[in-house]
């Protein structure tokens, strides 16, 4: 693998100029990359310090900065050595040499207007900061600067560079959201590009500008630049620790080249691969030089300190294989990474993403965890399980999570029912893991419920009697073999969960919704779903199959009908002119939380952000009836 492409971002926000080679300075970044940022109003920020994004003048918040052109100019001398005192033994030491991280930088506006300023020249900033002031709108009324700091003005404090891999940028608009998104269809897509007998429309193209990397790196399949996460690579002269994957937010929504906002990226992502991450991002080691066509190297693992221990894609060796019956297979995965004992809690899932010739992922509950080793049980219909439960030993794939919010801590208390069908029994089992029993919160009684056909999840179902029968709490157990007894009537599911404080329902729509107007008829104080979006359904498709629901404002007294064409609940509330936070829109990173007055609400693709039981992330979230929310 090498680096193909060099780029950097003299102002954060600012398009990028591309370079042939580059100085790469560590505790930094590339000489002359977000050496500065203009802050947008919104806070007081002071002149010569770090301030997070929200502070400054952005892409995602403002998408005429793509239509600005930007260049800077570095000085000659990029640094100095200085020879110290001899040490013990007589031999002499040599300071890390002194970086000069100035630069002159020229911002162009869309008319042809332009201001210069120098980084370290403070009237110059001011004056260039007046400049984008009369032609920038701003977000606050704080006086608005060029602000600079020692470390750059990176998202996080630990600066360093990212790295996109254009496979896997390709390889995502080649999906069937993809070719959707980008307006194609998938004939179109498919045809050849110029140059062949037919130069027609060529294929479905995400431009990898529009992930705003510093390095495309050329020579990596789809994906595979995540397996580099916890390595020390070398690139050029440049020793990088990569320490995580990059959470995608709505500045890639803008077209780099038509500066349109063309493609929601975020939504993309999530839907075609079940995550928000593209491009990979690493810690500088050494200071060095780094020149397009360099090759990249790994050396190692790098420190654990180094890395960022996440939910976030990673890849899982295959460590186990066997099937316990009927069509149903438990594969065992080590986390290479260790992290899964991080975040592990009864009751949460995994996302397994494989190439199938395009992206596809698919979720399963995590059954048991030992150390390192998750299991999951995979029932072998559809392409994607059979595909995971055909994987041999020693197999390394991408996974991510743990994930979910329907975990043991929030479904339990009182007397709880778990009321499941077909393979859907295995939220059930993630929530009765053996090592989970002891924590479970005041739990009276168990019920467990489960409809299944001939028997086909006999296996798992007996597991799950012996783990609820092996703790302290009262268990009533009910089966129903749908061959003989045929399928469970309303007034029988009334039965079941009459008296219940919390049910927890799994299995096909018709049946969750039969649960559902049965505990509504009871009076179950809580009701929870789990849910597994489909990897042949994108978020569209599974909204628009939801039913319209009334949305009540408590703060504002205000309540209209949500309809499945208008999206997540944010869509939404921002289609009626009421704002909402919000960042990744894609269930990742909290923001646009908000408090669950009453009702419930779906998410068409389970969340990784973690939230509290009585909020709810609207940028991922439909009604499931009416709900009320605390706007």
């Amino acid at each position: 693998m090498r680096a193909a492409r060099l780029f950097r971002f003299p102002v954060k926000g600012f398009p990028a100029e591309e370079l042939t080679e580059a100085r790469v300075v560590k505790d930094r970044g590339i000489r002359g990359d977000r050496i500065a940022a203009f802050t947008n109003g919104s806070l007081d920020v002071p002149a010569d310090a770090w301030h997070s994004y929200s502070a400054f003048t952005v892409l995602k918040n403002d998408t005429d900065l793509q239509r600005w052109r930007v260049a800077a100019t570095l000085p000659e001398a990029i640094g100095t050595e200085s020879a110290t005192a001899p040490e013990p033994g007589g031999r002499s030491a040599t300071a890390e040499a002194v970086e000069d991280i100035s630069a002159t930088v020229t911002l162009t506006a869309p008319t042809g207007e332009s201001t210069t300023f120098s980084t370290d020249d403070e009237e110059g900033r001011a004056a260039s900061a007046m400049f984008l002031s009369d032609r920038i709108p701003p977000q606050g009324t704080f006086p608005r600067r060029l602000a600079v700091a020692d470390q750059g003005m990176f998202d996080s404090q630990r600066s360093g560079i990212s790295l996109i891999n254009p496979a896997t940028v390709a390889a995502i608009a080649d999906t069937e959201e993809g070719r959707a998104a980008l307006g194609l269809s998938t004939q179109e897509a498919e045809r050849p590009a110029s140059g062949t007998d037919d130069p027609a429309t060529p294929a479905a193209e995400l431009d990898p500008l529009r992930f705003r990397g510093n390095i495309l790196v050329d020579g990596l399949a789809p994906f595979e630049e995540f397996a580099l996460i916890g390595s020390i690579i070398r690139l050029g002269g440049v020793r990088l620790a990569i320490r995580s994957t990059i959470e995608r937010c709505p500045a890639t929504t803008v077209n780099p080249t038509t500066t349109e906002v063309d493609v929601n990226v975020p939504r993309l992502l999530n839907s075609a691969c079940g995550h928000l991450h593209c491009g990979i991002y690493g810690q500088i080691l050494e200071t060095g030089d780094v020149a397009a066509g360099d090759e990249i190297t790994v050396e190692g693992p790098a420190p654990r300190e180094l890395v960022k221990v996440a939910r976030t894609p990673r890849f899982m060796t295959v460590v186990g294989r066997r099937q316990i019956c009927n069509d149903i297979v438990e594969v065992a995965l080590r986390d290479d990474l260790g992290w899964i004992r991080e975040f592990d809690e009864p009751g949460t899932n995994l996302r397994v993403h494989l190439d199938l010739g395009a992206p596809f992922w698919r979720t399963y509950t995590i059954t048991d965890v030992d150390d390192d080793i998750v299991r999951i049980a995979v029932r072998t219909q559809g392409k994607g399980s059979r595909a995971v439960a055909s994987l041999d030993e020693g197999q390394r794939i991408l996974t991510s999570g743990p994930h979910g919010t329907m975990t043991a801590s929030r479904v339990f208390g009182g007397t709880t029912a778990l009321i499941t069908a077909g393979i859907g029994i295995t939220p059930s089992l993630g929530l009765l893991r053996s090592d989970g029993l002891a924590d479970l919160p005041a739990t009276d009684r168990i019920r467990l419920v489960h409809v299944d056909r001939d028997h086909r999840t006999a296996c798992l179902w007996n597991r799950l009697q012996d783990r609820a029968h092996s703790g302290a709490v009262p268990v009533e157990t009910h089966h129903r073999d749908t061959a003989t007894a045929g399928r469970p009537g309303h007034r029988e599911l009334v039965d079941w969960v009459a008296g219940c404080d919390n049910v927890m329902v799994c299995g096909p729509r018709d049946f969750t919704a039969a649960v559902l107007a049965a505990a509504d008829e009871a009076g179950v104080p809580a009701v929870h779903q789990e849910t597994f979006a489909s990897p042949n359904t994108g978020m569209s498709e599974a909204i628009a199959a939801c039913s319209p629901a009334e949305v009540t404002l408590e703060n504002s007294g205000t309540s209209f009908v949500w309809q499945p064409q208008e999206g997540t609940l944010l869509e939404s509330l921002e289609a009626r002119g009421f704002g909402s936070p919000s960042s990744c829109r894609g269930g990742s990173c909290g923001t646009c939380s908000v408090s669950l007055a009453a009702g419930s609400v779906l998410y068409p693709i389970e969340p990784a952000a973690r939230v509290e039981s009585d909020e709810v992330l609207v940028c991922s979230a439909v009604p499931a009836g009416p709900i009320s929310l605390a706007l």
